[in-house]
């Protein structure tokens, strides 16, 4: 254990034991980094007094006489409650998080150093400063006016600062409007990556399979894929794919792809108020703190209530007190990857289809801690070698490097300016207009209004290309595979006060306008739109808003009677011991949900993986890791049309498909017995299943995640409506399924009174451990209890008035 985390966590026992008063002075002292909530604060820069009233939970409701001070205040308790969250997000963005973490330790600097690469190798600080500089008028107004706000609390805090910043010893550097707009570049990398799997894909085929069994891994339920072609094998080296998929899989939360959500807006036709409802819940990574924060802000140029993301602006998820919006993902195709291979007369150009050109570079400067480094990074005309991150230039025996496009690398991305709008929208109709400006990260956009409209349009850019999809990474040689334009935006999907009256996201694939698009291959199976359809249909026209609230929270899994169908059928003529029949038994009775406190869940899970590992783990070997979800439309492929997976090509023998199913019974009851024994009514998924909020330090420090972590049994699994997508983690001693992405935001939107709106949220609004507003938030939200974001403080709210200096 690194000697830094050792001293910090003995402190902190020491200091709870009660056995060294210096180290619980101290902790007193910290204590003081609390924020001040009531009284009176005088703060220049201020037009007009702003009062700020915090309910019981923290959330503030903020009314000032201007937007522009609506602004400033939104910056201020961004940064009174989650300061070490906006300093983190703008460091990573920007590539200097090692600087401060190597103050305390420079071996955990260099740990952190490579995703500084990442970002800086991708530039994604350099577009924020050049989307400020081309930002309009208002945009630019409400970024400085919220980094006045920031800084404002920087310049009159009196206690110290929160407790991360006194373990890094580290004194934030003044809010500027840059970093606001790098959390664009992140969420926009994060929502519309598909880097990690082409990469995954590329090494499969370097390990030897043929292009017909990638596709066949990856294809949509109910489709086979024609292989791709277009690459060329052998030109990047092996080591450098392992060490790529290596460093993608250890990505931290801000930066790991990821992304899902549920959205659907009701017409008033089928409502018992006669106006339209909208939910939504996104899907991220489940981080301490959340990344979302509740707030309500009225200014007499309008309101907004819902989701803002600390160190931003504008309002992310919510409504105005005209529409409500959601945000899914559409697991469409918007990145590629390209060969580029190396002139092999001169390593400092590469090969293009109009011959040998120059690499464009540029030089960077690092610090981890006080030691400097310069790096030099390398772009082709297809932009950023990305391999450059994992792979320093310079490396003699690289036949060829990976270079990656990209549309939020686009110098007229104009994003920010839509979300902004956005807040401030009358309707549907002018909602749609804004979005045609809504570039990266492409997000279908679920709206309604108090009119009655409701739609849902897929917002963004996707590239044309030449030839192919982007499946597989193209030959940089070769134009086959090159970007031609963007994709005309009246292709795309859109559908506004459809008949049926309400529409649908859950990431599953929806139609586009033009018939002739192919959008891409990586679409969730449907099981959760098909439940929200389902849901919406029996409610008839007598939709509320507690029904909606209870379809957010649903466990049931419709991808359960798919596989179990499959499965139980193949064991009936095998002889099975006393447990694994009980077992049986118990699936066989199941009503498929995924409740934390039923057995069934986790022994469903726990077989399906392990199956999936005897399946597949023979051909994939080491890359198994990289294809561990389990997606149950394969079993039925396998099961019916290729057996042979069944089969381990690591023996003489044949192996049928029963063999494999039994097989992975049996470990799995042998497995469950070892660590709760033999009573099944034991084998409570909730007892695995919890909610794992991680911290970019606390969770490195043993007795720190333990003492500031919540760990909440939470019902749902990978493919019912309550997301709680595990993480797969089997050792040959042990399992776990940790819940680690699901809906850290949920809403549900009543268009016929918006006040009356409910939203909830996981974790807590202050990111400070010495609040008690830290976890406060974290059983209530597994738990499926939500709260209002009224226009009146709640009885006992603190409120707290800043006036102009």
């Amino acid at each position: 254990m690194p000697r830094w985390v050792k001293r910090l966590a003995i402190g902190v026992v020491l200091a709870v034991l009660g056995l060294n008063f210096a180290a619980a002075g101290f902790l007193i002292w910290l204590g003081g980094s609390l924020p001040q909530t009531e009284g009176e604060k005088r703060l220049p820069g201020l037009y007009g007094p702003v009062d700020i009233s915090r309910d019981d939970a923290g959330v503030p409701l903020i009314r000032a006489g201007s937007l522009e001070d609506g602004y400033f205040a939104l910056g201020f308790v961004h940064a009174q409650d989650r300061l070490w969250q906006m300093e983190s997000m703008r460091r990573i963005g920007a590539g200097r998080f090692a600087e401060i973490v190597g103050n305390l330790s420079e071996t955990l600097g260099e740990q952190v150093f490579p995703f500084d690469r990442f970002t800086r190798g991708l530039g994604f600080y350099h577009r924020a400063e050049a989307a400020y500089a081309r930002a309009t008028p208002e945009l630019k107004s409400a970024l400085e006016r919220y980094a006045a706000g920031v800084n404002a609390f920087l310049e009159s805090r009196d206690g110290p600062l929160p407790p991360e910043f006194i373990a890094l010893f580290h004194e934030p550097e003044p809010w500027r409007p840059a970093d606001s707009l790098v959390w664009q570049q992140l969420m926009a990398f994060q929502l519309g990556s598909n880097w990690a799997d082409e990469l995954t894909r590329l090494r499969m085929a370097e390990a030897g399979l043929e292009p017909g069994q990638i596709a066949f891994l990856f294809r949509q339920a109910g489709e086979l894929l024609e292989p791709e072609s277009g690459f060329k094998q052998g030109l990047i080296a092996p080591d450098m794919l392992d060490r790529a998929i290596r460093f993608a899989a250890a990505l931290p939360a801000a930066l790991a792809p990821q992304g899902a959500s549920n959205a659907w807006a009701i017409a008033g036709a089928r409502t018992e108020s006669g106006k339209p409802l909208l939910a939504s819940d996104p899907h991220l990574r489940l981080t301490n703190p959340n990344l979302w924060y509740l707030a309500r802000i009225e200014t007499p140029d309008g309101l907004r209530a819902g989701g803002t993301v600390p160190g931003v602006p504008f309002l992310a998820l919510g409504h105005n007190g005209n529409i409500a919006w959601g945000f899914t993902t559409p697991h469409a195709d918007s990145q590629d990857l390209y060969i580029e291979q190396l002139d092999p007369a001169d390593p400092g150009r590469y090969l293009a289809p109009d011959g040998s050109r120059v690499f464009e570079t540029r030089e960077e400067h690092f610090r981890i801690g006080s030691r400097e480094v310069t790096e030099t990074f390398r772009s082709t005309r297809h932009g950023p070698v990305i391999s450059d991150i994992w792979s320093p230039a310079g490396r003699t025996d690289d036949k060829a490097v990976l270079a990656l496009a990209a549309p939020s690398f686009a110098s007229d991305e104009r994003t920010a300016e839509a979300f902004l709008a956005l807040g401030a929208a009358g309707s549907v109709p002018e909602a749609l207009d804004i979005l045609s400006d809504f570039s990266s990260p492409a997000q279908n956009v679920t709206l309604a209004d108090t009119e009655g409209n409701i739609a849902l349009t897929l917002a963004g850019r996707f590239p044309e290309r030449r030839n192919g999809d982007g499946f597989m990474p193209a030959d940089g040689v070769r134009a086959h595979g090159d970007w031609t334009g963007w994709v005309e935006r009246f292709r795309l999907p859109r559908f506004v006060n459809p008949p049926e009256g309400f529409v649908i996201q859950a990431n599953d694939r929806i139609p586009p306008r033009d018939p002739e698009l192919q959008l891409g291959r990586e679409f969730e199976a449907p099981f959760r739109a098909e439940r929200i359809r389902a849901s919406i249909e029996a409610m008839g026209a007598q939709a509320n808003r507690d029904q909606q609230r209870a379809l957010q929270m649903d466990q049931l899994s419709l991808d359960v009677p798919l596989v179990l169908d499959l499965l139980l059928p193949r064991l009936e003529s095998s002889a099975l011991d006393a447990a694994a029949s009980e077992a049986v038994g118990r699936l066989r009775a199941w009503d498929t949900r995924m409740n934390r406190n039923r057995p069934e869940p986790l022994i469903y899970t726990l077989w399906t993986t392990l199956l999936h590992r005897e399946i597949f783990g023979d051909e994939l070997g080491h890359l198994l890791g990289n294809y561990r979800r389990i997606r149950p439309h394969m079993f039925d492929a396998v099961l019916t049309e290729a057996p042979e997976w069944c089969d381990d090509i690591r023996t003489d023998i044949v192996e049928p498909c029963e063999s494999a199913i039994r097989k992975s019974l049996e470990e799995t009851v042998t497995r469950l017995t070892a660590k709760y024994g033999t009573d099944q009514s034991a084998w409570l998924w909730g007892r695995t299943h919890v909610a794992e909020f991680r911290h970019l330090l606390w969770s490195r420090v043993p007795v720190l995640r333990d003492l500031l972590g919540a760990d909440p049994a939470t019902d749902g699994g990978d493919y019912s409506v309550n997301r709680g997508s595990p993480s797969q983690r089997i050792s040959d001693g042990d399992f776990s399924f940790p819940h680690v992405h699901g809906a850290g935001f949920r809403a549900v939107y009543d268009l016929s009174d918006l006040d009356a709106s409910h939203f909830s949220t996981a974790f807590g609004q202050s990111g400070n451990p010495f609040s008690e507003h830290y976890q406060d938030l974290a059983a209530p939200w597994a738990d499926g209890r939500y709260r209002a974001l009224g226009p009146r403080p709640m009885p006992g709210s603190r409120t707290l008035v800043l006036k102009p200096e």
